[in-house]
């Protein structure tokens, strides 16, 4: 990833969409870990030798800037969605007031002029009449008298304000889980490179784990791949894991990567059974890894759960939507009279959902026995249809001329299938209740 960082020309800002716990901070982590600039020999001799035998150490153009830029990381994890308008500004200028105070120790503050001296102080102390789009700008102009070189800005769990025509950037990275609209909220923001599992020619191999890396992560722990031997098991581990925690696809400029593992499911995994050659523990690590409100109240404000085509994907099977990949969620898309399209593109985007394409569709649809074609045909009569009527329809089916906002999506793996249809229940249960 850094390496690609260090070799893309012509964009100066990213931001990156993946599920929750898919390596987004990390990756920002090893990002600032690597360009920061140490602020003394001790620190430059505790951080030195952190990428010594990793490939990105390998190559002398990456290691020309390796510790050689000042790293602005402004993270935003803590901001609470139901908070007010007046608690989130207190809690990003808490955030900004921090990194300035960060700053201020790692420079020599007296050589600035007296005019940044001031206005440096305000910003820190967050006095009245300070403007919070220009405080990160005035930073980057600020540090890049002293380091010579142009900032770069990490922002985790993205805000709409500080990557604003910001000449002092040397390239910029948020990261969030949805794309609420960045651009479309703040006109004058840099024009912002998206990359998401829908499209991301760029890094579409550095977050979740690859086969080959999945491969190694096993070997390295020591975990066998050897046949289980039992009653109801009959898969290698790895083959179980790949129907477990895998299935995730990324589409870049070379077709669909598929096979994607969730990496927080398959480091719980290792973590559980670490040396183990049988009786492993797939358990359902990422989807209990935080509460999933606000997924159970869309879709209980909705009626969602009866929609046919999310109930064919409860049944493993692949479904073809209208899904504009370019228009943002909407910011309020938790209001009650939400709309379909919003709810699909939250399911999508929080990892409930990945893209499959078109041949996985159609052998999907060939595989369809008579009662799913009837349901995927919006069939709603309950009188039997003959067996013509049926070929018709999963012909119609095969051959449907499809637009180009159509893309496949299917459930992901069973790790995600199981808590679904959990949910659904819980839901129905409830609903049942309330009539009674």
């Amino acid at each position: 990833m850094i390496s690609k960082l260090i070799n893309r020309k012509g964009i100066i800002a990213y931001l990156i969409t993946r599920p929750r716990r898919f390596g987004k901070s990390l990756n920002l982590s090893m990002i600032k870990e690597f360009f920061e600039k140490p602020i003394n020999e001790k620190e430059n001799k505790d951080k030195k030798f952190v990428f010594d035998g990793l490939e990105v150490s390998k190559d002398r153009k990456n290691m020309r800037h390796f510790h050689k830029y000042p790293v602005i990381f402004l993270n935003f994890k803590g901001k609470k969605s139901k908070e007010d308008g007046s608690s989130i500004i207190n809690f990003l200028k808490t955030e900004i007031s921090s990194v300035f105070i960060y700053y201020k120790n790692r420079i020599d503050f007296n050589k600035l002029s007296s005019y940044q001296k001031e206005e440096w102080n305000k910003i820190e102390q967050m006095s009245d009449g300070v403007i919070l789009q220009n405080t990160v700008k005035f930073l980057c102009t600020c540090l890049k008298e002293f380091y010579k070189r142009r900032c770069i800005i990490l922002i985790d769990e993205y805000d709409k304000i500080f990557l604003k025509r910001n000449d002092y950037l040397r390239f910029g990275m948020v990261t969030g889980c949805l794309d609420i609209g960045l651009n479309e909220l703040n006109s004058g923001a840099n024009n912002f490179t998206k990359c998401s599992l829908l499209k991301d020619n760029y890094f579409s191999d550095c977050y979740g784990f690859t086969e080959d890396e999945l491969k190694n992560v096993l070997s390295n722990f020591n975990i066998s791949d050897s046949k289980e031997k039992s009653d109801d098991i009959e898969d290698g581990i790895k083959e179980r894991l790949k129907k477990k925690y895998g299935g995730y696809s990324c589409v870049s400029n070379i077709g669909i990567i598929k096979n994607i593992y969730n990496p927080y499911s398959i480091m719980k995994f290792v973590q559980k059974n670490k040396n183990k050659r049988d009786n492993f523990e797939l358990s359902n690590y990422w989807i209990y890894s935080e509460k999933n409100e606000k997924l159970k109240n869309l879709l209980k404000n909705s009626n969602f759960n009866f929609n046919v085509k999310f109930l064919n994907l409860l049944c493993g099977k692949i479904v073809d939507l209208s899904f504009d990949k370019y228009s943002p969620i909407e910011y309020n898309y938790l209001k009650k009279d939400n709309s379909y399209k919003d709810i699909w593109k939250v399911l999508f985007f929080s990892g409930y959902l990945t893209e499959a394409d078109e041949e996985e569709y159609k052998e999907n649809i060939k595989n369809m026995n008579d009662k799913m074609i009837k349901i995927t045909s919006n069939e709603s009569k309950l009188m039997e249809i003959d067996s013509d009527e049926i070929q018709s329809n999963k012909n119609n089916l095969l051959e449907k001329k499809e637009w180009n906002d159509i893309i496949y999506f299917k459930i992901p793996n069973q790790e995600v299938l199981e808590y679904l249809h959990h949910l659904i229940d819980e839901l129905n249960k409830k609903k049942n209740k309330k009539k009674i």
